[in-house]
């Protein structure tokens, strides 16, 4: 088993230093934003350790390709609603309740995708909920990207400047700073929903 798990670990390092580490890269952070359960960080880490002075190459990549997986699981959110969410709502009488729902969360729509991009919160399920509760497409794509840069540039120019221990770093403080910048975001919705 340690003879697989070393060719697979060999085969990896080989990846990172690849012509082909920003396909990857790219790939990787499309399907994290679309269906896969990673997060695109430690992806994003290892390829730019792997080549520091590409860092700001490959930490575009990892932004790009998350928003473009993010508004791919919005148009299938709003597909979605429209084939089978409307009747749905109208099965189970939600109708009037999702659109009041719809209405509050389209206010503040750029504090709820920003969440997403920023957060622990799954990007993908934010994605796909904006779409379902039919966002303003230019609200989710500018909050997309300004979250987006926000954690996968801060991580991408951390590991470029820290070099290995910004892995370690960002493992032990990431979450922490993310619920910190959610708490701060949840009060100021509250506070312009009731004022």
């Amino acid at each position: 088993m340690k003879k697989y798990i070393d060719s697979f670990v060999h085969r990896v390092f080989i990846w990172l230093k690849s012509k082909h580490a920003g396909l990857g890269l790219g790939l990787i952070s499309f399907a994290e934003s679309l269906f896969l359960p990673v997060i695109t960080d430690p992806f994003l880490v290892a390829v730019v350790l792997a080549n520091r002075s590409r860092w700001f190459y490959y930490t575009t990549i990892a932004i790009g390709s998350s928003i473009l997986g993010g508004l791919t699981a919005y148009v299938l959110g709003y597909w979605f609603f429209d084939s089978l969410g409307q009747n749905l709502l109208d099965f189970y009488n939600l109708s009037s309740r999702f659109n009041e729902m719809a209405a509050g969360v389209d206010d503040s729509g750029f504090i709820f995708v920003l969440l997403g991009a920023l957060t622990p919160i799954p990007y993908k399920l934010v994605a796909l909920a904006s779409g379902f509760l039919k966002i303003n497409l230019v609200t989710f794509i500018l909050a997309s990207i300004f979250g987006r840069i926000l954690r996968l540039g801060t991580i991408g120019f951390a590991a470029h400047l820290l070099g290995p221990k910004a892995l370690e770093l960002i493992r032990r403080y990431l979450h922490a700073l993310a619920y910190v910048l959610m708490a701060v975001l949840t009060v100021y919705i509250l506070y312009s929903w009731i004022f």
